[in-house]
């Protein structure tokens, strides 16, 4: 039986440790036939093998992003402005005026990405700055975190939201002093507007996950995992995947309980080639660059301490209907007190045969990840904020748990599986390459460190964007390592991460990217 590809004279990273390093992989039917010295694989190679020489470049599995949100990464590639590069409410607010002129008269205007700490106003814009610039439409203004709404007098009229609509639970409708809405709408409140807002087409959604996932493939990701998808994209993703659609590998997250919807049925699992339908998918708290992450203490520059989303039993009961069903569970928890209340929760559950996440993992302490180990859950955190939101972090985490930021070092240190991942698109750069720089060197994008006694090696983040990020997919016998039998899902790069300084980790370039054996990008 003879190979189909060869790919030779590399350095090829297996992640097994076995054989840590190879020269060479040999590749049949989509699958990894054979990998080793040049010697033994060439031997596989017939007149119809087509042949891959690295030229010494470095030879890595399929990178694995372990937490994104493809159709929102999609939605800023398509039709959404982008704001992640606005540094004045000026800026963000000229940013709209091309997107007003083109828009038909019935549709709503929106955008994401702004970050008050990257504005010279160092503040969020309110109703009134957008009323100045757009009145007569909706304008739907997303924050870089995902967790907090900007819009103007318009969209809270559509949505019916007035000085008398009180706070939905887990959610805050911003107030001025008067009692007036601000038009800042921090986690559920959220959907209220989504509850009157378009929701996109099938077209829509099919467009913005083709345009997502071959972003990712320039970046070198095979795999992806979309952490929060709703019953209408699922069933967009399952369309999409029938018809041979997908142009990578994708973990659907499927929401549970969704803003402005309420509580929605449990997913059908389905488990292809291309689309994994099997993880029910909770958001526990907020962001922490948002301050809307559920803390013990307030935070420094405001009087709040964040807010849960659920309580405790409406969490433990919807959660433990996936978990009697074999479903996995991922819970986005980034605070401590709602980090201990999602170990209570799965704690509750008991240990099944599936291991559920805990998304992000923002600021837990040594006896939280301890637990953590103990439950058998895997985390799920994102080195790239340390470059991205290090600023926010900085101004807004209280000292006394500033220390415990994105503590990657001792969650491996304490026996958790971790899975590193972007949350793109509440980062801008979700190269996998950024987010092994910010994982080893920890510097935020002003070159100042952030706890450093928390850095891993290059050797380990690579490792937790390949099979970390397998094991949290729940498919590790089939992807995130260079072994016989698995995809022959691989990156080529320019040159070996694992030599490479850590500052420079980013210039290396992702030459190609191969899926199943078939050639899916090439630089």
């Amino acid at each position: 039986m003879k190979a189909d590809l060869i790919f030779a004279n590399g350095t090829l990273l297996t992640q097994e440790p076995s054989m840590p390093v190879a020269s060479a992989m040999a590749v049949r039917e989509g699958r990894i036939m054979a990998v080793g010295s040049e010697d033994d694989v060439h031997a596989l190679a017939g007149p119809a093998t087509q042949k891959v020489d690295l030229g010494g470049r470095t030879l890595v599995p399929g990178l694995i992003d372990a937490h994104a949100h493809i159709w929102k990464i999609g939605h800023l590639l398509t039709t959404m402005v982008d704001l992640r590069r606005t540094r004045s409410l000026g800026e963000l607010m000229h940013a709209l005026q091309p997107a007003h002129a083109r828009l038909g008269d019935s549709a709503w205007l929106q955008g994401r990405g702004f970050n008050e700490a990257n504005l010279a106003e160092h503040r969020m814009p309110n109703r009134a700055d957008l009323d100045a610039v757009v009145r007569d439409r909706p304008v739907v203004l997303t924050r870089t975190c995902g967790h907090i709404y900007a819009v103007n007098s318009t969209a809270l009229a559509r949505a019916g939201i007035t000085r008398d609509t009180p706070d939905p639970s887990g959610g805050l409708i911003a107030r001025d002093a008067s009692g007036e809405p601000t038009g800042l709408l921090h986690e559920t409140a959220m959907g209220l507007i989504n509850a009157h807002m378009p929701s996109p087409s099938r077209n829509d959604y099919a467009a913005m996950i083709t345009a997502a996932l071959h972003h990712q493939l320039a970046l070198g990701i095979t795999s992806t995992n979309d952490a929060g998808v709703s019953p209408q994209l699922l069933d967009v993703y399952r369309s999409m995947e029938r018809e041979r659609a997908l142009p990578s590998r994708v973990n659907v997250m499927a929401l549970r309980k969704v803003d402005g919807v309420g509580v929605v049925p449990l997913p059908e699992r389905h488990v292809s080639e291309r689309l994994r339908v099997d993880t029910v998918k909770f958001l526990a708290d907020g962001g922490l660059s948002g301050a809307t992450a559920a803390l013990s203490m307030p935070y420094r520059h405001a009087n709040t301490r964040g807010m849960l989303r659920f309580d405790r039993g409406e969490l433990e009961h919807l959660a433990r209907e996936a978990h009697d069903a074999g479903l996995r569970i991922a819970t986005h928890a980034i605070g401590d007190v709602t980090i201990d209340q999602v170990l209570d929760v799965y704690e509750a559950l008991g240990r099944g045969p599936q291991r559920h996440r805990i998304e992000h993992f923002g600021l837990p302490s040594d006896a939280q990840i301890a637990r953590a180990a103990r439950l058998g859950v895997i985390a799920v955190p994102q080195t790239i904020f340390l470059h991205e939101l290090g600023r926010n972090f900085r101004e807004y985490i209280p000292d006394a748990l500033f220390a415990r930021t994105y503590p990657v070092r001792a969650m491996l240190g304490g026996g958790v599986t971790v899975a590193l991942s972007s949350d793109a698109p509440v980062v801008e750069n979700d190269n996998p390459l950024q987010g092994m720089c910010a994982a080893v060197g920890r510097l935020d994008d002003q070159g100042r460190a952030i706890l450093p006694e928390q850095a891993i090696t290059a050797a380990e983040a690579l490792f937790a964007y390949t099979m970390g990020g397998a094991i949290a997919s729940g498919d590790d016998d089939n992807r995130g390592s260079l072994r016989v039998g698995k995809w022959a899902d691989v990156a080529v790069l320019s040159g070996n991460p694992l030599d490479t300084p850590a500052q420079q980790l980013p210039h290396l370039h992702v030459d190609a990217t191969w899926l199943g054996g078939t050639l899916a990008y090439e630089r």
